[in-house]
């Protein structure tokens, strides 16, 4: 498995997601509950609540669906953040692979070949930028979106934000919206679902996650299955 692949992986978990089903809010109904310009007030009150944790676990469903075929492709596995910059996705289901994410560098280990690549993010400026959104998404950092994304309140209790890319976000030839669900205490992600301009989609589901979660530096280690 080549480096290549890192991008491929990268990408699925980052360009991900079927549109919410849920009724849109009315422009009136939107205007009544948050004017536009409130949305960096409440993009802060939800910052500060997910900047209280420094680690999490969960475990995942990601479902990927393709336009040109009805069935999904389903993943699972495990997820490790340890803020302010270590994310790793170990998968388990129905293949085996695992990415190691820093503000550095990507490393990515397979079962099929059993062997780690990895990749500077020096050198790909461009893929840099979307693994610091990615970054972003999954510790909270959600006023420095603002910056890429025109943002929409869908639904509140709990929170439902539409992420729509702005013109001069590099995202903007591939990403249509990037839905976010709330859990009930605000307190971190319930699902991630993104819609593409391709007509495909991913939703990512999160199960079982523990704020502030102990976690061991072995979980970060990718040139070995670790469980």
């Amino acid at each position: 498995m080549k480096i290549k692949k890192i991008l491929i992986v990268l990408c699925s978990i980052f360009l991900f997601s079927p549109l919410i089903n849920i009724t849109p809010l009315t422009e009136a109904k939107r205007e009544k509950s948050y004017q536009e310009p409130d949305i960096s007030i409440l993009l802060r009150q939800l910052e500060e609540k997910a900047f209280n944790f420094k680690s999490l676990k969960t475990d995942f469903v990601q479902e990927k669906k393709l336009a040109i075929f009805q069935k999904k492709i389903v993943l699972s596995g495990r997820i490790y953040l340890q803020k302010p910059n270590k994310i790793v996705w170990h998968v388990d289901d129905p293949i085996k692979y695992s990415v190691f994410i820093t503000d550095k560098f990507i490393r990515q280990w397979d079962e099929d070949t059993d062997q780690t690549q990895e990749m500077l993010l020096s050198s790909n400026p461009v893929f840099q930028v979307a693994v610091n959104q990615l970054t972003a998404w999954f510790s909270g950092n959600y006023i420095s979106l603002l910056d890429d994304y025109n943002v929409h309140v869908e639904q509140q209790h709990p929170f439902v934000l539409k992420f729509v890319p702005k013109e001069t976000n590099v995202a903007k030839k591939i990403i249509k919206s990037i839905t976010i669900i709330f859990r009930k205490d605000e307190k971190y992600l319930k699902e991630i679902k993104i819609q593409e301009i391709s007509g495909d989609s991913t939703t990512i589901i999160f199960k079982n996650t523990i704020l502030n979660a102990p976690i061991d530096n072995g979980v970060f280690v990718v040139n070995r299955r670790v469980r």
